[in-house]
């Protein structure tokens, strides 16, 4: 019983955060500006490597979801039992 409770939570986690982003989406888009200079949201970047070159972006990983790339204040409200999120890259250098 417990298992089908922690599925169901999964999934309601899963709908939530795409509602989240839908919403982020279409308050982004009202923004004025040309869009040429304009950065792709954290979102949109499907690589590590691409999330970890812009700093205000954190990939984070999931082994229930797939893992993608979230703006830093959204991975810093996801749940730590979903999400391990890479930390900024401020924060390396500060501990050194």
């Amino acid at each position: 019983m417990a298992r089908g409770r922690s599925a169901a939570s999964l999934l309601v986690l899963a709908l939530l955060l795409l509602i989240c982003a839908g919403a982020f989406s279409a308050a982004g888009a009202g923004k004025g500006g040309s869009g040429r200079n304009a950065l792709p949201p954290c979102r949109d970047l499907a690589t590590r490597g691409e999330c970890a070159g812009r700093g205000a972006c954190r990939w984070c990983r999931s082994e229930a979801l797939d893992d993608m790339c979230f703006g830093a204040s959204e991975a810093w409200r996801l749940p730590r039992q979903v999400f391990s999120c890479d930390p900024s890259s401020g924060a390396a250098n500060a501990r050194k």
